[in-house]
């Protein structure tokens, strides 16, 4: 069994703080026994103003975070999962919603950038079009190797894509790794009942690491999450900066797909029928 944690931050414009608490608490979880360790969506900077994206982040090779993350990595002997850092694209126009998977020698072993923007119509203060300062991911689905498991990677709004999770489990990955920075509005009603589905349907453990608190007027929900191939929370957090942990026990994933084998009985459909 591996011990996984998901780190809860309160990430915010101040980059430098936010890099003292990303060593404070991975440090912590470290301490506790993690092997993999989770950070959330936007671990190194969180704006207010999104548009302030492009001219505020650095590019990856001088991301301050990112070589935090690494030097943590080897010093500590974990696998470090940067949930997803804010970068600027290559031409400066947009930024990467980008997450690593650190090895323990400090090398960047995956890259994944956020496929699906957050571009939604919830009213007024919930309207956000993700897109207009972040560039979708044009890689495609992407999945790693941490301590022994594949791992499958995401980001936030991508947990609504159910093809997406069942991709990554049908190219072997046990564990979902979702970090998220959710929104208030709609974190009460879909963020935990979307976790347990993405596992429940394709029997593999979440790791959902989550922003939480409010900074500069913007509020992320929090409640960081980690759930079993069963659908059953194995630890939460709840709205203050927080490390949760958990066991991750390859044998549960494979007892779960023996007993509901849905990866297995998935049908490819012809197309819709409508009869009058």
């Amino acid at each position: 069994m591996t011990r996984f944690a998901a780190i809860q931050m309160c990430s915010t414009a101040d980059v430098a703080a936010n890099n003292a608490e990303i060593s404070r608490l991975v440090r912590e979880a470290a301490g506790r026994g993690a092997r993999v360790i989770s950070l959330p969506e936007a671990a190194n900077i969180l704006l207010r103003n999104q548009m302030a994206y492009p001219a505020t982040c650095l590019p990856e090779a001088e991301d301050t975070t990112l070589a935090l993350c690494r030097d943590l990595a080897a010093e500590l002997g974990i696998w470090l999962h940067t949930g997803s850092l804010l970068l600027r694209t290559e031409d400066g126009r947009r930024a990467w919603n980008r997450g690593h998977m650190i090895a323990p020698d400090g090398r960047i072993s995956a890259r994944y950038d956020k496929l699906h923007t957050f571009d939604v119509a919830l009213g007024g203060a919930g309207d956000f079009i993700e897109s207009r300062a972040v560039a979708p991911g044009e890689r495609g689905a992407v999945t790693c190797e941490a301590d022994g498991l594949t791992l499958g990677l995401s980001i936030c709004y991508d947990l609504r894509f159910a093809y997406l999770f069942r991709a990554l489990a049908g190219a072997g990955a046990s564990v979902l790794m979702i970090p998220a920075s959710f929104s208030p509005i709609t974190g009460p009603l879909h963020w935990e009942t979307l976790l347990k589905a993405r596992a429940i349907e394709t029997g593999s453990y979440v790791v959902a690491a989550a922003q939480c608190g409010i900074r500069d007027g913007v509020t992320t929900f929090g409640q960081s999450r980690i759930i079993s191939p069963m659908g059953e929370v194995l630890a939460a957090a709840e709205d203050e900066p927080a490390v949760i942990l958990a066991e991750i026990d390859p044998e549960q994933v494979a007892e779960t797909r023996r007993r509901l084998p849905v990866l297995s009985q998935t049908r490819v459909l012809a197309a819709v029928t409508h009869e009058a």
